[in-house]
């Protein structure tokens, strides 16, 4: 088949596929529509998911169903918002009467707040008086809240004569109304309303997914007209703490629960930024039974380190506000210090990074307070100790005890460390982890190997930078491979763990900081004379090169044939070879790369171009064997001061291309270049 003929039977496959994936969406469009339809007029859908008590009154048409919490819904339809059902005819074709706001409580189902409404001194207003706006809770909510009311007067800080003021609940009722006629058109982000209760006010939020709230509270049903106003419909009992100048770390405060949090909070800059911020922030206050989970040395390091301390805090306030019962799937918001939070909803309620929340929230003028029995600790609030435990490298802690290097570590400050993976330690031998565990001394070396000064993240380090070990100042050699980081025999395999006195990279290996230069690792092998040889004879052509060869700290990669590969030439090519000393050196810069390339960072089946001090090679892993052109590796990571080792079973010759060639003309001269 030809390239023009393939190219074309390609256009027309694409061509189909789009033309399918838009008939696709305009029949599953049109059959909205056409289903819409045959509802009649004035039908509207509703979202809803018996097994988890929801309902969503959409006051629309159309509206696909999601999940909610993991729970698909499904949409049924019922009559819009004032119509009615007419015998023999399609939809809601019947107008309902307009009826003040107290009858439309009623007959929106709000009963039990509509009787409480009739024997308070509202009545008389709410039947006939100027236009108001009542935000009413759902029968299931009142019940809920009138069942906990004991203890949401405790947990609230609210006296109950507050609420029986000289009529029955009538500073609760007076929180649900607010002043003319509020539709939903006028609601936007973070809206701030006045209630009818004096000093408190309603805040309103819409959000992306369709929900909007009334002091986090989602809003079920809207816009129900009445002669004197409109309804809407709430799923909770709107909060009476929400006072105009109310400053929520005052109410965390008062509270009593928060001491420790509050205390952090006050000691930090962070108070100060909550309170002189614009954007109501949201705050997940642990209390302080939560705090005394946490063992006791952790605690105290914490809460005396400011660092530790103020990344403590910071991970617990979100920079803007969050109603949970808007979190309808898994959802990451942003912390003051720019670390994320990960919210959901569970079988159990909210959820934040895999923490229950409390059915308790506070709201103030600038912000919002959710109650947690577990503290979130971020790494930076943690040293390097505990989230190594964390990770569980359980046998290199064992040698940093045996080491008794635990309590120097866990108030060392930026410093970065190493650690070899539970697989990498238990690739040593049972007799030197025995003696690592039984030595003092050999422990301490091991552990200092593996830690280096100052701090080292892998967005700001590059191939070939060296770090120095702590005491020795031993160098390791970094390097940048394409989708990892490596340091000298090993890959970084869980990177940047950044705690409050350094940086944590787990690695595949254990640490072997080179002490032999490579010349005297090929010498005492035997078996690469030639190579040695061939060496010595371009000293007087390429002295960099031969001087890196010997020069310890560099960072180069060397594929270097065995005597036996270099026979496979043939006696009359090899002795051409060593005798033509610009060809000579030609071939050994095929062999050299300037950075140091481990086997273990080729992945298979992909293949790798690299480039050499010569021509451009090609390396890919395939049937667990690593091919160099047409060579192979036979022994691997052959690790030495002047960068790392690979012993290949065939010479890579400037004249063989694996990829091919193109002839270049310069001038009378053609030459050969490897694609």
């Amino acid at each position: 088949m030809s390239e023009n003929m393939f190219n074309k039977i390609m256009r027309i496959f694409i061509l189909l596929t789009v033309f399918n994936i838009v008939y696709a969406y305009q029949r599953n469009f049109w059959s909205k529509i056409e289903n819409t339809q045959r509802q009649g007029p004035n039908v509207c859908a509703i979202e809803v998911n018996d097994d988890i008590n929801y309902a969503y009154y959409t006051e629309s048409k159309q509206w696909s169903p999601r999940k909610i919490c993991g729970k698909p819904t499904f949409v049924r339809y019922d009559c819009c918002a004032g119509y009615y059902k007419v015998a023999g005819y399609p939809g809601c074709t019947g107008v309902k009467p307009l009826i003040n706001l107290i009858e439309t409580t009623r007959r929106i189902g709000s009963i039990k707040f509509a009787k409480l409404i009739e024997s308070s001194t509202f009545a008389e207003e709410l039947q006939s008086g100027p236009p108001l706006t009542l935000f009413v809770p759902s029968n299931e909510a009142f019940d809920v809240h009138m069942s906990n009311l004991n203890n949401y007067l405790k947990v609230k800080g609210i006296r109950q004569e507050w609420l029986y003021n000289g009529n029955r609940y009538v500073n609760l009722i007076a929180n649900h109304i607010v002043d003319r006629r509020v539709l939903s058109n006028q609601w936007q982000a973070n809206l701030l309303i006045p209630s009818r209760l004096q000093g408190n006010v309603l805040r309103i939020n819409k959000f992306s997914s369709g929900m909007e709230t009334v002091n986090c509270h989602r809003i079920i049903r809207k816009d129900q007209i009445a002669t004197n106003g409109v309804v809407h419909v709430i799923d909770g009992v709107l909060d009476l703490a929400l006072a105009q100048n109310s400053d929520i770390i005052e109410l965390a405060s008062r509270d009593g629960r928060f001491e420790i949090f509050t205390k952090a909070l006050e000691n930090s800059e962070l108070g100060n930024r909550i309170r002189l911020s614009e954007i109501p922030c949201t705050i997940f206050a642990p209390t302080d039974q939560a705090f005394h989970h946490i063992p006791k040395a952790q605690l105290t390091d914490m809460l005396e380190n400011p660092v530790a301390l103020n990344a403590l805090i910071a991970h617990h306030i979100v920079t803007h506000p969050v109603c949970m019962p808007n979190i309808i799937s898994e959802y990451h918001a942003s912390t003051m210090q720019r670390q994320e939070l990960k919210l959901n909803c569970g079988p159990y309620g909210p959820v934040v990074d895999n923490t229950n929340i409390k059915n308790e929230m506070y709201h103030g003028k600038n912000g919002l307070l959710y109650v947690l029995d577990r503290v979130l600790l971020p790494d930076r609030a943690k040293t390097i100790l505990d989230v190594a435990k964390e990770e569980g490298l359980f046998t290199f802690l064992e040698i940093i005890k045996a080491a008794e290097l635990e309590e120097t570590l866990r108030h060392m400050k930026h410093f970065t460390m190493f650690a070899p993976s539970e697989t990498a330690m238990y690739s040593l031998s049972n007799q030197k982890l025995i003696e690592l565990q039984r030595n003092r001394k050999t422990a301490r070396n091991f552990v200092l190997n593996h830690i280096v000064t100052g701090t080292y993240f892998t967005d700001e380090i590059s191939s070939n930078q060296i770090a120095r070990t702590l005491e020795i100042g031993i160098p390791l050699r970094f390097q940048v491979y394409r989708g990892n980081f490596g340091i000298e025999n090993a890959l970084i395999i869980k990177a940047d763990r950044e705690c409050s006195n350094g940086v944590l990279h787990v690695i595949s290996h254990i640490l072997h900081p080179a002490e032999e230069s490579l010349d005297y690792i090929l010498r005492r092998e035997g078996n690469f004379s030639i190579w040695l040889d061939a060496m010595e004879r371009m000293k007087s052509i390429q002295p960099q090169i031969y001087d890196q060869f010997k020069r310890a700290n560099s960072s180069c990669t060397y594929f270097v044939p065995s005597d036996e590969a270099f026979r496979q030439l043939g006696n009359a090519k090899l002795q051409k070879l060593l005798e033509d000393r610009n060809y000579l050196t030609k071939t050994l810069q095929n062999h050299i790369v300037d950075n140091m390339l481990l086997a273990e960072s080729f992945m298979p089946d992909l293949q790798y171009t690299v480039r050499t001090k010569g021509n451009p090679i090609n390396i890919m892993r395939k049937n667990n064997r690593i091919l160099v052109n047409d060579a192979t590796l036979v022994k691997s990571d052959i690790l030495n001061k002047a960068g790392v080792a690979h012993e290949i079973n065939s010479v890579l010759l400037p004249d063989q291309c694996s990829n091919g060639y193109r002839r270049i003309h310069d001038g009378t001269i053609t030459r050969k270049v490897c694609l």
